[in-house]
């Protein structure tokens, strides 16, 4: 990765990671659906820094229609009424599985890969996670199972309080 790659992967990395504090931090839903369009921004701004332009177009439509529901009036969030010893157990999962992904960050080297399908050039990026990264691209894949998962019976059990 050259040095213009290179800052704008970390500009954009910085940016997200801002824009996801102010999302946890900030009090207000209009402020928070600002800062979840701000991190959306800096999510496809590294994934337009990795030449994978297709993915940055579609991650930024999903946090701008993410940030859209989040500012309707009508908005309301779901309080999970999960018992102490679940959160316990997510809380478990979730270290494991940090520990998981600290595990290939550290192990692995930087990988050069030329990316020869031009700005839209996404299945560079999906050979480059499958080859090098297996664990991490496993690992996500788990987490996001489990967040819909628990997301499902969530739902349901809150269908049925009404």
């Amino acid at each position: 990765m050259d040095s213009p790659h290179a800052i704008g992967f970390y500009a954009s990395s910085a940016v997200a990671l801002g824009g996801g504090l102010v999302v946890v931090f900030a009090g207000g839903r209009g402020l928070r659906a600002l800062a979840l369009l701000i991190s959306g921004a800096g999510v496809a701004g590294v994934y337009a820094s990795l030449s994978a332009g297709f993915v940055a177009l579609i991650v930024l439509a999903s946090f701008a229609g993410s940030a859209l529901l989040l500012a309707r009036p009508d908005y309301r969030t779901v309080r999970g009424g999960a018992a102490q010893v679940w959160r316990q157990l997510a809380a478990v999962g979730a270290a494991i599985l940090l520990a998981a992904l600290a595990y290939a960050a550290f192990r692995s080297d930087f990988a050069h890969v030329t990316f020869n399908g031009g700005f839209f050039g996404s299945a560079a990026v999906g050979r480059l996670l499958f080859a090098r990264d297996a664990l991490a691209a496993e690992a996500v894949g788990a987490l996001v199972l489990a967040a819909l998962v628990g997301l499902t019976v969530a739902w349901r059990v809150h269908d049925r309080s009404r």
